[in-house]
């Protein structure tokens, strides 16, 4: 898992360009590598553009998110089928409590369903939802041969791009096989084969796949690059220091093990009897305003998980105010960059994006929310109610909206109407462990404990026998409920009492969050 600081990777001395032997080496690789990868190309139609469209179509950016920690793990994926089967390393999503994928094409796409993770094998198998065919690629039923040429697809290094201004984009590398080693599993410590390629990779790249460059088909998955310590040193050759750097020896995953491993969880890929060539030039280029829009998502995420970081907001903001040069008043960007304004502090710059947006989706329960987070912050008790009573009517169990209504009433000592809302907020079916886990740690920061425990105990009754990433989240809700009930004298009487007493809140006609007899006239 990486946190704010995460830098991995090597850098490059000056000194180091200044050798020509190096360059003259460089110059007789790529046109090495250039030729084999012209023989190859004609007997399938399948020109480099071809190559690298469909391959960069295909891969994906995921990144597991832990919230507890405050820690982010970057690495690549990559479809098999035209359904949004997605495979990628186990240790890419390993210890995430929500898992996000970025595609080349579509830019950021729903929270994906969790099919089948294998720590040991490192493989990990995702499904995105989709309302249309989603770019793929097919498995290899082939091995990968000696001297075989292809590339690498991923997403090396991304936060180190990311702070250059650039967008969010896939690399490509070509590659060559060098054959095969021995390795072994990552915790039974199985002896098992593993493709060697040479070719430059980065951290990040992990999940990519790695594709025939005469087919077009995934012939491996990336795993493994190899590090190591060079000695830097001044203009007058004096040791200076110790930098890391990439080898050039990488590691993947046979295709063979992919489809057992799919075919032993009862998943499979697509076949493509298509020609690769005519389905990438099918593949439609993501354009300025999507790559802006997800690039900014990203550093918000970033930002929001890290902490707020101010670098982070301001980059997310440069790329969103981008993104309505390109096609402005676009009210779901609007209320974004207000978001990072006032993540800044930007006060009035986050609320004229607000007021702007309101005009264009008034009814949106997650806009009014943060309008009314924003009235709150700057004291405008009443015109934050409003926003905050106008969302629960949208949907009367939008737990941010119930939890910042219920913090600001206990804030102005209204301590009864305070505990009314958190009721009404551990009432409402939480969606996922996901959100129960959050919800209970919220409830319990704002003194609810017995509301907490509550929610815990009914997500550990809902959610125990939920997919691989919903398993850690029970076990992480499982030992906080433990460590509760530890702390609270009698807790299943205390329990009890308040699942009687939120029983008493009615529903929708009732519910005392959204029954409020103020005027709407005050923003």
């Amino acid at each position: 898992m990486y946190g704010a600081a995460h830098r991995t990777g090597g850098t490059i001395t000056q000194a180091g360009f200044h050798s020509r032997s190096f360059f003259a080496l460089t110059v007789i690789t790529i046109l090495s590598c250039l030729g084999l990868f012209a023989a190859a190309w004609p007997a399938w139609g399948l020109t480099a553009g071809d190559l690298y469209r469909s391959g960069k179509g295909a891969t994906a950016l995921v990144i597991g998110i832990d919230d507890e920690t405050h820690a982010l793990s970057f690495g690549s994926g990559v479809f098999i089928s035209q359904d949004g089967l997605l495979i990628t390393n186990a240790h890419v999503i390993h210890e995430a409590t929500r898992i996000m994928v970025y595609g080349a094409a579509d830019g950021r796409t729903p929270a994906p369903e969790i099919l089948a993770v294998d720590p040991d094998l490192d493989l990990a198998a995702l499904r995105l939802a989709s309302t249309h065919p989603v770019p793929y690629l097919s498995l290899a039923k082939e091995p990968a041969e000696e001297g075989m040429s292809a590339v690498t697809i991923g997403y090396p290094r991304l936060p180190d791009v990311l702070q250059t201004g650039l967008t969010i984009h896939p690399t490509v590398f070509p590659v060559s096989v060098s054959g095969e080693a021995m390795g072994q599993s990552r915790i039974a410590h199985r002896p098992l084969p593993f493709l060697h390629i040479t070719g430059l990779m980065n951290a990040g790249s992990s999940g990519g796949p790695l594709v025939d460059a005469a087919s077009g088909h995934i012939i491996g998955l990336m795993v493994h690059t190899v590090p190591y310590l060079e000695t830097a040193k001044n203009m007058q050759g004096e040791p200076i220091g110790r930098v890391m750097l990439r080898a050039g020896l990488s590691y993947c995953i046979p295709s063979a093990r992919i489809r057992e491993w799919l075919a032993a969880n009862h998943l499979s890929g697509d076949e493509s009897d298509e020609q690769p060539g005519r389905t990438a030039r099918a593949i439609a280029k993501p354009t300025a305003f999507d790559a802006h829009v997800a690039t900014a998502h990203l550093l918000q995420l970033m930002a929001d998980v890290i902490r707020k970081d101010p670098d982070l907001l301001d980059m997310a903001i440069r790329h969103y105010e981008s993104a309505l040069l390109v096609e402005s008043n676009r009210p779901d960007i609007l209320h974004d960059l207000g978001r990072a304004l006032a993540s800044k502090g930007n006060v009035e710059d986050a609320w004229a994006r607000y007021e702007l947006a309101l005009t264009l989706m008034p009814d949106d329960f997650k806009l009014l929310t943060d309008a009314g987070d924003l009235r709150r912050h700057q004291q405008q008790f009443d015109k934050a109610e409003v926003f905050y009573r106008k969302a629960l009517q949208q949907d009367p169990c939008y737990s941010p909206a119930l939890l910042s209504l219920g913090t600001m009433k206990s804030e102005q000592g209204d301590s009864r109407e305070a505990r009314r809302m958190f009721q009404v907020a551990a009432r409402c079916p939480s969606p996922s462990s996901l959100a129960a886990y959050q919800l209970g740690i919220e409830l319990e920061r704002r003194g609810e404990s017995t509301g907490a425990l509550a929610v815990w105990e009914q997500a550990l009754g809902r959610f125990s026998h939920q997919g691989p990433i919903e398993q850690d989240l029970i076990t992480r809700i499982r030992h906080r409920a433990s460590q509760l009930k530890s702390r609270l004298p009698t807790p299943s009487a205390q329990t009890n009492d308040f699942r009687l007493s939120i029983a008493g809140v009615g529903g929708t006609k009732d519910n005392p969050a959204i029954n409020t007899n103020r005027s709407d006239q005050t923003q």
